[in-house]
């Protein structure tokens, strides 16, 4: 990152062909805040021309005519000038604080991507390796799509803050805001680890079925054989909300979790089964899914096709199997409809463990049944297979969701089309709050990092009361009767259509391919 404050006396501003006159000294309120701003990001400022280096926000000749925009550099150069007179200072490091980094870009110098095919190293340093790997290729290809705009607008660029945990281990959130082509965008990778405390391990148990007796040890009560186990979790967590309404929201996490066993027990004497190398436990999560505002179903169909042709780079029955558990993870009961068209999902993916006769993980189901007849592939048992199928769909991901994004993000819209993108967005934010898991158990962490927790939720969404398409029970409400008509009235009818026809997919999933 550089920065460069050059001292330079107050002289025209010169944008093009526009000269933009110095600004007394008289700073306003608006004009002070918009030079903190400035402060905050790196800049130039010599003979009379303006660089935003850190965001490669850059104005040359011609770009700009906009009296609002050009008074506004104007007068931020002036107060920059001012407060900078007689001082040059220059900096080439990132910004940092004794928790966090801020840079432009993830730094991938220190990974060695030969470990991902190596079968002897620990799981735990391949999969951190990958998704961080992961990381850095969205960021750029999403990077690229942003200076990619037709709109005659600056591009946005994504901050990356690199955080330490003081309870142990570090993370990347990677958060690009008000952009022309993504309205806000997340790229988070976590590595974490530390003790689990038996309170979290009693909750972990709820959400993850059987942990305690695949551990194996008493952790509560007066016969309590440790007071807690050390954990490893990583994993990269995205959600991307396009600005235009055309192109679809989407999400993909991948993750992989370890417990191990305690060095020493509760009494303090050695633990006879601690083995630094081998987990107490283990499994893998994740998924990737689309959640369309409009319609489109040559989209929904092509994002399907590129995770099916993934899964089956290791198996076959991955793609069904969890497509079919990605509805059922992704309905929200209290909206009786999906969050949007799927995609695919799995967790608590580990070695077969059985009791009382039960699976102890979700396997293919039908309906609300599930039986030992159909597990339908061993791999999806097998830490090596795991592996590899988080990596093909991964991989997938890009091809699979950037071209729908580049596909619309010149149509044209307006605010109908502003005001459902809204409301669907609303839902979203709902399912994530209410039902999603990993938000619920991120938010109940001790230590947890708020920002990058929440980072999912879009940067602008609408409730409205008892909505004539989607509002909850609006089939035996008259006051959703009464709104819906005089919608429908005021709204033209394509608009009405194009909202039932999402509104319909999202209450009766489909087999897209």
């Amino acid at each position: 990152m550089r920065c460069y404050w050059l001292s330079q006396p107050m002289v025209p501003l010169r944008l093009g062909h526009a000269t933009i006159p110095p600004t007394p000294p008289m700073l306003s309120r608006s004009i002070i805040q918009a030079a903190r701003i400035y402060l905050r990001a790196p800049a130039a400022i010599k003979h009379g021309a303006c660089f935003i280096s850190s965001t490669r926000n850059f104005v040359t000749p011609g770009i700009f005519n906009k009296t609002a925009l050009t008074v506004s550099l104007g007068a931020v150069t002036a107060a920059l000038t001012l407060a900078f007179q007689n001082q040059e200072v220059v900096c080439e490091t990132p910004v940092t604080n004794k928790m966090t980094t801020v840079t432009r870009k993830p730094d991938i110098s220190k990974l060695d991507l030969n470990v991902l095919d190596d079968c002897k190293a620990p799981m735990r340093t391949r999969m951190e390796t990958y998704v961080k790997w992961l990381q850095y290729q969205l960021v750029t290809a999403m990077q690229e799509e942003e200076n990619a705009v037709n709109h005659g607008e600056i591009p946005a660029e994504f901050i990356v803050e690199k955080w330490i945990r003081k309870e142990g281990g570090e993370g990347v959130s990677c958060v690009i805001q008000n952009g022309a082509t993504f309205e806000k965008g997340g790229a988070n990778v976590s590595v974490v680890y530390g003790k689990l405390p038996p309170q979290a391990i009693r909750q972990m148990s709820a959400d993850h079925g059987n942990l305690l007796e695949r551990v194996g040890y008493q952790t509560e009560g007066p016969d309590a054989e440790v007071d807690g186990l050390p954990f490893f979790a990583t994993g990269l967590s995205v959600v991307i909300h396009p600005k235009n309404p055309m192109s679809p929201t989407s999400h993909f996490n991948y993750r992989y979790f370890e417990l191990m066993h305690p060095e020493k027990l509760k009494n303090g004497s050695p633990n006879p089964r601690y083995d630094p190398n081998e987990p107490a436990a283990w499994w893998f999560g994740g998924g990737a899914d689309l959640t369309p505002i409009y319609l489109y179903p040559e989209d929904a169909i092509h994002f399907h096709e590129i995770h099916r042709k993934a899964g089956e780079l290791e198996d076959a029955a991955f793609y069904p199997t969890w497509k079919k558990w990605c509805d059922k993870y992704f309905w929200i009961t209290h909206r009786n409809e999906n969050r949007g068209i799927g995609g695919i999902f799995f967790d608590d993916l580990t070695v077969p463990h059985k009791s009382k006769n039960v699976p102890t993980f979700i396997p293919l189901f039908d309906g609300e049944k599930y039986s030992d007849k159909q597990l339908i592939s061993e791999k999806q048992h097998d830490k090596e297979s795991l592996f590899r199928a988080v990596r093909a769909f991964g991989d997938a991901f890009i091809p699979a969701y950037l071209p729908l994004v580049h596909k619309h993000k010149n149509d044209k819209f307006n605010e109908y089309n502003v005001e459902w993108q809204q409301m669907r967005r609303g839902k979203y934010a709902e399912f994530n709050l209410v039902y999603d898991r990993g938000t619920k158990f991120g938010l109940m962490t001790p230590g947890a990092r708020i920002e990058s927790i929440l980072m999912s939720l879009p940067l602008h969404a609408r409730w409205e009361y008892m909505d004539g398409v989607s509002g909850t029970g609006r089939a035996n409400s008259a006051a959703a009767k009464l709104l819906d008509s005089e919608r429908r009235r005021e709204y033209p009818e394509e608009e009405m259509r194009a909202r039932e026809a999402i509104q319909t997919v999202l209450e009766n999933p489909r087999d897209w391919l």
